[in-house]
């Protein structure tokens, strides 16, 4: 039993003791307790809030629950090494990254699937202006490894996306800088401006980003709504295939890099094979905060991903004001 559950069930103890008195009632109480928590629940690995006490599928998006622990609120240590080390812009680097057991430190091995991959990678550069979604292959240690290659000189950010068996769904930052450079986080931060125009043309595509009547706003749900036509011919498209187990995938950053959101579309693949979509799609996401954001969205057609890029302005809230009685 880890340190939090002890934590967790001397304070359940001493709440029925208060609530019940002593006596068998309040052992019974917490042994039902303690039994419900080490059993678990199931919830959601896109939407944690969502959970079951029996297994099924996400009302939202459809993935199956996985079986977590409600106790292992927890964040997973993550350590990143590069071959060679620092690693040179514009050339291969190896990355090894080894996640780690919060409590015992030892090598977690054992990983869910979540979107057809046990392991998402996001490499992002400070500025903004490079972005890739990779997938590491495990070695027998446990570690995960990727080849990848850093465009530009300069600081990037990696973001390690995971859900650990019986833990929690993880998205774990880690910096590295490439040798060589010269400048610092300051200046080489990224300096966004809203796009006058949110459609772009991509792989044969004209897309469109449709906001919320009024803009986004900070701290609520908000839907990003993409329109899809064929840029030759100006034709709703309707042959998107999936990919990764959804429709298409976006990841929202703030200009600071301290904010990430990782969505995919509302419209659920159906369950036979060699179906396709389009041509809307509709992402839901919550910006926690006002300012600046990049979206990228990742949509296969024709065998072929591709992957759009935008740049949005996220609102305060409005603040209502109530009437005096």
């Amino acid at each position: 039993m880890t340190r939090l559950t002890r934590q967790a069930g001397c304070a359940a103890a001493l709440l029925l003791m208060l609530l019940v008195g002593p006596g068998e009632r309040m052992m019974e109480g917490t042994a039902d307790w303690q039994e419900q928590a080490q059993r678990g629940t199931y919830s959601c690995p896109m939407h944690p809030d969502v959970r079951s006490a029996t297994a099924g599928t996400c009302p939202r998006c459809g993935m199956p629950l996985v079986l977590a622990d409600p106790l292992a609120m927890r964040e997973y240590p993550v350590e990143i090494r590069t071959e060679p080390h620092p690693p040179a812009a514009g050339r291969p680097v190896r990355l090894r990254i080894t996640v780690r057991d919060p409590d015992t430190h030892e090598v977690v091995a054992d990983f869910e699937e979540v979107h057809e991959k046990r392991f998402h990678l996001f490499v992002i550069s400070h500025d903004l202006t490079h972005y890739d979604h990779l997938h590491p292959e495990q070695e027998r240690d446990g570690v995960w490894v990727l080849d990848a290659v850093l465009p530009r000189p300069g600081f990037y950010k990696l973001f390690a996306d995971f859900l650990p068996q019986g833990g929690t769904p993880q998205v774990i930052p880690h910096s590295l800088v490439t040798s060589g450079f010269s400048g610092d986080l300051a200046s080489s931060a990224a300096r966004l401006v809203p796009d006058a125009e949110l459609k772009v043309r991509v792989g044969g595509m004209l897309v469109e980003l449709v906001l919320p009547e009024g803009g986004l706003v900070a701290g609520r749900d908000e839907k990003l709504l993409y329109v899809l036509a064929d840029a030759r011919t100006g034709a709703p498209i309707t042959d998107v295939e999936p990919y990764l187990g959804a429709w298409g995938h976006t990841l929202i950053m703030s200009e600071d890099t301290l904010h990430v959101v990782h969505a995919h579309p509302l419209e659920l693949l159906p369950p036979e094979s060699g179906a396709r979509g389009g041509p809307r799609l509709t992402f839901k996401a919550l910006l926690p905060k006002p300012g600046m954001y990049r979206i990228w969205s990742q949509i296969s057609r024709r065998g072929e991903v591709q992957t759009t890029v935008f740049t949005v302005r996220v609102q305060s809230p409005t603040i209502q004001r109530l009437p005096r009685p």
